[in-house]
């Protein structure tokens, strides 16, 4: 029994600390596009006076394209080109659930805000604080969501078969046995130099006939 548990803990260690490694690299990439987002929806929302739900569409796209890049390339490890539809709709679709309910959060406390008379500074601190906690809250969510995509389209590549090679070359023993010296039953020699063949030979003889004759 101990020897068993002593095993168990052994084959669960790297896959622990596998985890432990790609999760650390997903919450740098995340950290990264929250404060691409963050930064872009405070300064469409507080300076420029965009609304809640267009500054949140636009500081979306600020995140979701670094993010994407990172979580493909440095938390996954995928190369190579991406699949659109496999691959590039299903994670805008799952990344696209943090846009909707930080829109839909927004705008609601956007306006039961302006509806309380709030100052301004209170209502851009307090919109944006809740367009950071939804992209906490969903921090996790996407994180197994987008695992299950990349683990899906990695054993996929394992399982799909190699292509097979267009433009074979012949085998080196079929380029020998072409190019090889005629076998001793594959007729006549080759002529000597100053010869043209047995043609030659009948020829000879035929003018070596009337001279033994002539003797």
């Amino acid at each position: 029994m101990p020897a068993r548990s002593a095993s168990a803990h052994a084959g669960a260690g790297p896959v622990s600390v596998g985890w432990a490694r790609k999760m650390l690299r997903y919450t740098g990439g995340s950290v990264v596009a929250t404060v691409c987002s963050e930064v872009t929806f405070v300064a469409l929302y507080g300076p420029l006076g965009v609304d809640p739900a267009r500054a949140s569409v636009v500081a979306w796209l600020a995140g979701a394209i670094p993010n994407y890049w990172l979580n493909r390339s440095w938390t996954w490890r995928r190369r190579g080109r991406p699949s659109l539809r496999n691959e590039v709709i299903p994670y805008v679709l799952i990344i696209g659930l943090t846009l909707l309910l930080a829109t839909v959060v927004t705008h609601v406390l956007d306006a039961r805000l302006r509806g309380a008379d709030t100052s301004s500074s209170v209502r851009v601190t307090l919109v944006a604080t809740a367009f950071f906690a939804v992209y906490a809250v969903m921090f996790v969510l996407r994180y197994f969501l987008l695992d299950r995509l990349f683990g899906r389209l990695a054993r996929l590549e394992a399982e799909s078969p190699p292509p097979a090679p267009t433009d074979a070359a012949p085998p080196l023993v079929e380029l020998g046995r072409n190019q090889s010296s005629p076998g001793p039953n594959s007729g006549n020699p080759a002529p000597l130099d100053g010869e043209s063949g047995p043609t030659q030979h009948v020829d000879r003889a035929s003018r070596a006939r009337p001279a033994e004759g002539s003797r």
